[in-house]
């Protein structure tokens, strides 16, 4: 008997998006924008659109320190 090939893959994961808001939570004071591929976003990363972000930072939500999208969203 010939030998099993390799396990069928699950699901595929979606696409990391480029923008995304932590909310407040465990191990994050305060919601924070973050870049999509961020290693400090957190497990629940709240994919959003540029335009979503650039709103959430004027309204005073803070930027990731880390990978700061304040540098890229603003002008």
């Amino acid at each position: 008997m010939p030998p099993a090939g390799p396990p069928p893959a699950g699901p595929p994961s979606p696409p990391t998006p480029a923008w995304g808001i932590a909310d407040a939570g465990l191990g994050i004071p305060a919601p924070e924008v973050h870049r999509g591929d961020c290693w400090a976003r957190g497990a629940a990363l709240r994919p959003a659109s540029a335009e979503e972000a650039r709103t959430a930072l004027a309204e005073g939500v803070q930027a990731c320190e880390v990978c700061r999208p304040d540098r890229v969203l603003t002008p």
